[in-house]
């Protein structure tokens, strides 16, 4: 039902094409699909028999999916609507090191991995107890205790250059204060914008009538937010578009 809408949505058509091809059904279960949709959502498509397809009617109102984002219905071709995208170079990790990180946390193990800091010239052998992942919208990383350093730091997966041995861990993830404590950061539109422009992207962002949304996260992930928005001195306000400033503890 959600297909049938999307094409419907993007595509402003339909056929049966659209159903066999997507789920490798036959033609009649496509028009099975078909008329339990406008039994479910009456008053949405209709039969065009001139033009032997099915099409939105003028009141289609979307029953099943939530057209929000041009992400969702970028996938489904239209001939007549172009769009295009560009891609970026993609951080991986190999499938090596992730098979060795993941069951040296599901069995709480420490890992020796061989890894390439940002702060040294060269990699070098460390043991680490891993025991979480997270994600900071571009990149993966193993949070982790840093047997080299004494303390739990966060480890770029794609920075794992090999690993080998292991061993029992006897770290107690429970003692990561930065990744159980949970803290609420305050985004908001650069208050070196126009008024105008700052309610342009609080629309945009779908904040409320304050300007600003609250979002709560680990706090050793404070780091990356704040790296990401948070504008350097001097900085264009219309470059840094959204501030971050960190609120009271959760």
């Amino acid at each position: 039902m959600a297909h049938i809408e999307r094409c419907l949505f993007w595509k402003g058509e339909l056929q049966r094409a659209d159903i066999v091809s997507t789920f490798g059904v036959n033609p009649a279960q496509a028009a099975t699909d078909f008329r339990t949709y406008m039994t479910l959502a009456p008053g949405n498509m209709d039969y065009d028999k001139s033009r032997k397809r099915y099409l939105p009617l003028p009141n289609f109102s979307p029953k099943f999916i939530q057209p929000s984002s041009l992400d969702e219905f970028a996938a489904i071709p239209s001939h007549a609507i172009p769009v295009t995208t560009w891609s970026l170079p993609l951080r991986v990790a190999t499938s090596e090191t992730l098979q060795a990180v993941v069951r040296a946390v599901r069995c709480h193990e420490a890992l020796e991995v061989k890894y390439q800091s940002m702060t040294e010239p060269k990699p070098s052998w460390r043991w680490l107890s891993p025991h979480a992942f997270a994600s900071d919208g571009e990149r993966w990383h193993v949070r982790a205790f840093c047997h080299k350093r004494g303390e739990f730091r966060d480890f770029v997966l794609g920075r794992i250059t090999a690993t080998r041995h292991t061993r029992p861990s006897e770290v107690d993830a429970c003692l990561d204060a930065d990744w159980h404590t949970l803290v609420t950061v305050v985004v908001e539109p650069n208050p070196a914008l126009s008024d105008d422009q700052r309610a342009a992207i609080a629309a945009e962002y779908n904040m409320s009538h304050t300007h600003m949304v609250k979002l709560q996260l680990r706090r050793s992930m404070l780091f990356y937010l704040k790296a990401r928005f948070s504008p350097q001195p001097k900085a264009v306000a219309v470059a840094h578009q959204l501030v971050v400033s960190e609120g009271d503890d959760g």
